[in-house]
């Protein structure tokens, strides 16, 4: 699992850094109404995307790692392009709920017809670049490598893109299409790579004899709604709240927001680079029956995430200001508050990093589902009352209880998980 962290957070740590200077060139090209415009975009586009455009990974890597064991190749071939057809369709219907919303937002924004244009064709990239199938190949087959490169070609596309801008004549039009451009690279490099090696034996091939059955359709179902509405509920809580506070307050609002929220999302970051490796690395123990093993991992997995929280969060109030500064300049420091409640809400749900990985992977889909709607729920009924009084204060705020409670509700919903960590024959609670 070390391993494979290593590999994502080469890529993470490439963009980490790429994007400091990406972002330096944003805000300051922008100032801060246009760029809270651009992240208001950027941040609808991601959640009409986690609305309609399934997630596959997950499901390739649930259901492909026991094909993989067993050799089952043309199986696991078939899980993979059912999986294509799913997210690619949901992209379809993505684009076109795009097209029917756009003109609501360009009237109350003021958007030219020319940024509109931008904007379709930003969502029509992001939406039609199926990526997230190719992602769950490299993963189950034990591939982070590749995985790492496609994942790493986003930022340095971005950066890249940002600099020609920024000497030539940067505008809100301009970064879209690099934003779109980046997408679709990276599309291209994820497929190049699933292609290099189709013919691939997993290392850990376990037996020859035993023929794995396919799932059901109601199970595979099952689990790509829960594992869906999970990760919608996720994207919501980190990217909705962004375009409320656009709308209700004002995009210079969003854009302090927004910037440190991208601030201390580098810390988010660091925590997927351990919980992808991690889900991977749990599915493939319990396909194989190692039930101790996978509680061990779990364990150490959570030693490790909570004590990098603990330090990243004293290196945030050491020198946040800083970073903020030199990153968009001194008419941002009014984000300094919202990064050390945008951080700790970040770390607290860094401190359960384990917990939803091993509820997936245990076959306990719903549980880590119901966990994240609580929060979701408290997260929408507190800004009702928080952002009309308190503002973007107000908001962040209500950011880190709805990570604390969502945390608690996980760590709750783990217990049976922890305590018996075997994957059921035949689970009905995800049914």
């Amino acid at each position: 699992m070390f391993r494979n962290s290593s590999w994502l957070f080469s890529a993470k740590g490439v963009g980490a850094i790429l994007s400091i200077f990406y972002l330096a060139i944003l805000t300051r090209s922008l100032g801060v109404a246009g760029f809270g415009e651009f992240m208001v975009i950027v941040g609808a586009i991601q959640v009409l995307t986690a609305i309609l455009k399934l997630q596959t990974w997950q499901a390739v890597v649930q259901f492909g790692v026991p094909y993989l064991l067993a050799g089952q190749q043309q199986a696991f071939r078939k899980l993979s392009a059912q999986n294509f057809w799913i997210e690619f369709i949901g992209g379809l219907a993505a684009c076109l709920a795009l097209w029917l919303m756009l003109p609501y937002g360009a009237a109350e924004f003021g958007w030219s017809k020319p940024v509109e244009q931008a904007i379709m064709g930003y969502g029509v990239i992001v939406f039609l670049s199926v990526r997230s199938t190719p992602t769950g190949i490299l993963r189950a087959q034990d591939r982070f490598g590749g995985n790492a490169f496609g994942d790493a070609i986003i930022p340095i596309v971005r950066f890249v893109g940002a600099l020609v801008l920024f000497v030539t004549v940067p505008s809100m039009t301009g970064f879209l299409i690099v934003w779109g451009l980046s997408e679709f690279v990276s599309f291209v490099v994820m497929w190049w790579m699933v292609w290099q090696r189709q013919d691939w034996v997993h290392p850990l091939r376990e037996s020859d004899a035993i023929e794995v059955p396919p799932p059901s359709r109601q199970e595979f179902m099952a689990f790509l709604l829960f594992t869906n509405l999970a990760y919608l509920v996720s994207v919501i809580r980190e990217r909705l709240v962004v375009v409320i506070v656009g709308f209700f307050v004002g995009p210079a609002a969003a854009g302090l927001f927004r910037l440190a929220d991208q601030v201390a999302n580098s810390l988010n970051r660091l925590a997927e680079v351990f919980a992808r490796p991690l889900f991977a690395e749990l599915s493939r123990l319990f396909a194989i029956g190692k039930s101790r093993e996978s509680r061990a991992l779990f364990w150490r997995s959570l030693k490790v995430s909570a004590i990098s929280g603990g330090i990243l969060f004293v290196g945030l109030l050491a020198l946040g200001q800083n970073i903020i500064a030199l990153i968009s300049g001194p008419e941002y420091l009014a984000a300094y508050p919202l990064l050390l409640l945008l951080g700790a809400a970040t770390i607290i749900s860094l401190a359960g990093l384990g917990l939803e990985p091993l509820l997936q992977a245990a076959g306990r889909a719903r549980n880590a589902l119901v966990a994240r709607v609580l929060g979701l729920i408290a997260l929408g009924l507190l800004l009702a009352v928080f952002l009309p009084t308190f503002g973007t204060i107000g908001a962040a705020w209500v950011m880190l209880i709805s990570a604390i409670l969502t945390t608690v509700i996980l760590f709750i919903s783990s217990r049976a998980a922890i305590r018996e960590p075997q994957r059921p024959v035949a689970d009905s609670s995800i049914i």
